[in-house]
């Protein structure tokens, strides 16, 4: 699936431990792949966790996107699990693994300074106590910003109403505020008619669709294709096979 993504022209995949049962190694092994295909892995964990960001770092992803941030002592954690000295307190595993691209350590400072450049912290905001402590949730480290518009409507009592004034609201605040740090601006945008629109407001990752809801399309097209084809066929007789459902010839 990554390769076939890779292929179509996708710049990242999205590797969802939030709300998918991949365990950590399926992760791992994705995340080689995407490497390989040339596209770059965005891994979703479930929460800050030690556990979770140091094994996802060491496995050889650079880009996290964090779910659920509400207060800066949060961010603070996560940027200190996350970054080698100066900037955090990672746990030193410079083996020549998947975490330093599987090269030889020959300085252990130049390999932890390979590690914090190449390392992309990106939150999802999608809670109001987030919304509110906005100015200082985007700490230094934090490299990408982007609204979670669904679980943010919930929370605002408006489910389902992503285009309610609230979350628009707040979705123009975090985009403001990252073009005045220089931090890089997300979406989340399930409607490809309002792409271009995102795109002139500066959305630099723009996250669309998903492995179910491509299918789901690819294959409705073609079955309403194959409606109209039938359809113009005044000649098409049912058939029915023994045991089978209805099918045209």
């Amino acid at each position: 699936m990554i390769y076939a993504m890779a292929a179509a022209g996708a710049d990242t995949v999205f590797i969802d431990q939030e709300h998918n049962l991949h365990n950590t190694e399926t992760v791992f092994d994705l995340v080689a792949h995407a490497h390989a295909a040339g596209i770059t892995p965005l891994v979703r964990p479930p929460q800050i966790d030690y556990a979770w960001i140091t094994r996802l770092l060491d496995g050889g992803c650079q880009s996290l996107l964090i779910p659920h941030v509400r207060h800066p002592s949060e961010v603070e954690h996560l940027i200190d699990l996350a970054l080698y000295h100066p900037h955090g307190r990672r746990g030193v595993a410079l083996v020549g693994g998947a975490g330093v691209n599987y090269q030889e350590v020959t300085s252990t400072t130049d390999a932890m300074r390979w590690a914090n450049e190449n390392l992309l912290i990106a939150l999802i905001i999608e809670t109001p106590e987030a919304v509110e402590a906005l100015d200082e949730l985007l700490l230094p480290g934090v490299g990408l910003a982007l609204v979670g518009h669904g679980d943010l409507a919930q929370l605002y009592g408006v489910p389902g109403d992503s285009r309610h004034r609230l979350v628009l609201e707040a979705q123009e605040r975090v985009r403001a505020l990252c073009v005045e740090r220089g931090i890089s601006y997300g979406v989340f945008q399930p409607n490809p008619h309002l792409i271009a629109s995102e795109v002139e407001l500066g959305a630099q990752l723009i996250v669309h669709g998903g492995v179910f809801s491509f299918i789901r399309k690819s294959v409705g097209d073609f079955r309403r294709t194959v409606d109209e084809a039938l359809v113009a066929d005044s000649t098409s007789e049912l058939v029915q096979p023994c045991g089978g459902p209805s099918i045209h010839r």
